[in-house]
């Protein structure tokens, strides 16, 4: 009887250790979706070993380029990466977009991810460019220059945020508000475009600054729609008056400096005085 009774125990133990190493294990948890975009941006320029050669640019030395914008550039392999990554930094803009619950909506300058678009209540997200040229190919013989550009800031309340945004180029939706079609290419639709004029862009802290700082280096891009590069005059300024600033131009240069590849100098007069609105110029040393 004894045996019988040991038996049985036995075999309820058994049965149990058995359905217990049958059970399904609960799934895994879903992987969570990064929903800052700059660290998704970062992630894809050091994620391959010829975007990793690249370097930041335009980084700015006030608020709010300087904690709102990364941009970076780097020389491809080929036309056909160019494309490619272009292609892919677009479709991870949308991706994060997507986890923020936004939209992204292509504006003149940049696309930007908002909350209810087209409605008084949109609210950018973040927004993302990147654009390629073939115009350097005498310092970058491989492939096109690619140039991407993020701006996100998501460590400041939401009322500073949409002032940066504004400053950066983000312009709130109005019925005069310019959309760009989204069947529009991708790879083709952030070529440079000429200056804006200066009453267009907006007051910065950067713009306070040289309205106030005689003697103070600075440069302006002008492009036209017939020019290739653009130029980059650069000097200092000689006097303020009614936020029209003169300066004292001794150099020209080639193209943006501010994410050009080199500085390349062109033909220029000895001295030139440029009076422009303080908005037309920006700081550089």
């Amino acid at each position: 009887m004894r045996k019988t009774l040991l038996t049985r125990v036995s075999l309820v133990a058994l049965a149990a250790a058995v359905a217990g190493c049958s059970s399904t294990p609960p799934p895994p948890p879903a992987p969570t979706v990064e929903k800052n975009f700059k660290t998704v941006a970062s992630q894809f320029m050091t994620s391959d070993a010829t975007r990793s050669q690249g370097t930041v640019v335009d980084q700015g030395m006030f608020y709010p380029k300087e904690t709102f914008s990364l941009s970076y550039r780097y020389c491809s392999a080929s036309q056909e990466q160019a494309t490619q990554d272009i292609e892919q930094f677009y479709q991870l803009a949308k991706k994060t977009c997507k986890a923020n619950a936004g939209t992204m909506i292509n504006q003149e300058n940049d696309a930007w991810c908002v909350t209810h678009p087209n409605t008084a209540e949109e609210t950018p997200v973040f927004s993302a460019r990147i654009t390629s040229t073939d115009l350097w190919a005498d310092v970058c013989p491989t492939g096109p220059f690619v140039t991407m550009r993020v701006i996100e800031n998501k460590d400041v309340d939401q009322a500073a945020w949409i002032d940066g945004a504004k400053q950066l180029g983000y312009q709130p939706f109005s019925v005069h508000r310019k959309i760009v079609p989204s069947s529009q290419s991708q790879a083709a639709l952030f070529n440079e475009v000429e200056t804006p004029a200066p009453e267009q862009e907006p007051w910065t802290e950067e713009t306070g600054f040289i309205a106030t700082h005689v003697g103070e280096t600075v440069c302006m891009y002008k492009k036209t729609k017939d020019e290739a590069y653009g130029v980059t005059y650069k000097g200092k300024i000689q006097s303020i008056k009614d936020n029209r600033v003169t300066v004292l131009a001794t150099e020209k240069l080639k193209g943006d400096i501010r994410v050009a590849p080199e500085m390349d100098q062109l033909p220029w007069y000895k001295n030139a005085v440029i009076e422009a609105d303080a908005r037309s110029w920006f700081i550089c040393h």
